[in-house]
């Protein structure tokens, strides 16, 4: 996340703070949530001005927190706090652990949170956690952080993008955001949501649609948009596979997608039902890795019942990135069929 301009406050040198997370309207994920929330905590800290030297869940006046201690903390680092998935309140402990002291929130938002939260569709990824992945892709990723030195906007591709969960976090965070998906009726619904979102809030967009006849994209579809005349989105309707042939090759910051668990949506490949991912993943990851820019980020989630965390990260490595350790605390439970866990990776 990009630095803001934020009031001046004065911290102690040594700061324990008090997060209260977000309540979840999905159970189990919310069964979850403290545990995730501190994974997801430990994977921004390299972007705090301060270094977190601890975290903990405390029960205060019968309330579970997140109690952080920062040594250095500032309103940098309170700003980075506010864009946590699970974040809903924020304090500084004080008078040995008795009171709270509120902090304000300043969550990144170029848009109403309707944007997230409007969409409602059988099959749509939980908002908490894509925000979670888009933080930790963000966080990973060296191309990010130098495009935001640069006052250039973050470039994000979603390679699953259905009906634009992802791309519409992305686009709430002001980034550049683009996406491939191969069911027409998805790319269909998220077109008209999109452009109709935009309209009903004085954000009209220049929008064009194209539809490819002749050549080996023949059948695809493809839009694009531009909104307030700076951010862009383009979203094309085509097999992920092919995804290098629709977008410029090292041209993206992260890399974000929540893979088809199996049991439920399948996946393809070359036209045929896999109750696996391994195969869309084998055949459509050098297509990926080829549109990211060198330190770039990804975060893909997927069923570790029907992938291997091993095997996909030996796929991963041997495609060019380099896996980060200690994914495994992303892991969790979704229901009893599916067992959901992140990797992250970088380019090399």
């Amino acid at each position: 996340m990009t630095r803001r301009e934020t009031s001046s406050a004065s911290y102690e040198s040594v700061t324990d703070l008090a997060l209260l997370t977000l309540p979840s309207a999905n159970r189990v994920y919310g069964r979850d949530l403290g545990r995730l929330a501190q994974a997801e905590i430990a994977a921004v800290a390299p972007a705090l001005h301060g270094a977190l030297r601890a975290q903990q869940v405390r029960a205060i006046g019968g309330v579970e927190y997140i109690v952080l201690t920062i040594d250095g903390f500032d309103d940098h680092d309170r700003f980075v706090l506010s864009n946590l998935s699970a974040a809903y309140a924020l304090f500084v402990l004080t008078d040995g652990d008795t009171s709270l002291r509120p902090l304000d929130m300043q969550p990144l938002a170029f848009f109403d949170s309707d944007l997230i939260t409007m969409q409602r569709y059988s099959g749509k990824t939980n908002e908490q956690f894509t925000h979670l992945l888009v933080n930790v892709a963000v966080a990973v990723s060296a191309a990010a952080h130098e495009r935001r030195a640069q006052g250039l906007a973050v470039r994000l591709f979603d390679p699953l993008a259905g009906r634009g969960t992802t791309l519409n976090r992305g686009l709430m965070y002001g980034f550049d955001v683009a996406g491939v998906d191969l069911d027409p009726g998805d790319f269909e619904a998220y077109r008209t949501f999109l452009t109709t979102y935009l309209k009903d809030n004085r954000l009209s967009p220049t929008v064009e649609r194209a539809a490819i006849r002749k050549g080996t994209l023949a059948g695809a579809k493809r839009c694009t948009m531009t909104i307030r005349r700076s951010q862009h989105l383009d979203v094309v309707n085509d097999d992920t596979v092919r995804a290098d042939q629709h977008f410029s090759a090292r041209s993206f910051d992260v890399l974000v997608g929540d893979l088809p668990y199996g049991i439920h949506h399948g996946s393809t490949s070359s036209g045929n039902l896999a109750r696996s991912p391994a195969d869309l993943v084998q055949a459509a990851l050098p297509g990926w890795r080829g549109l990211l820019r060198r330190g770039a980020g990804l975060a893909l989630a997927w069923n570790l019942k029907t992938f291997p965390r091993g095997d996909f990260e030996d796929m991963l490595r041997a495609a060019g990135f380099d896996v980060m350790a200690d994914a495994e605390s992303f892991d969790h439970r979704v229901d009893r069929s599916i067992t959901r866990g992140i990797v992250l990776a970088t380019t090399r």
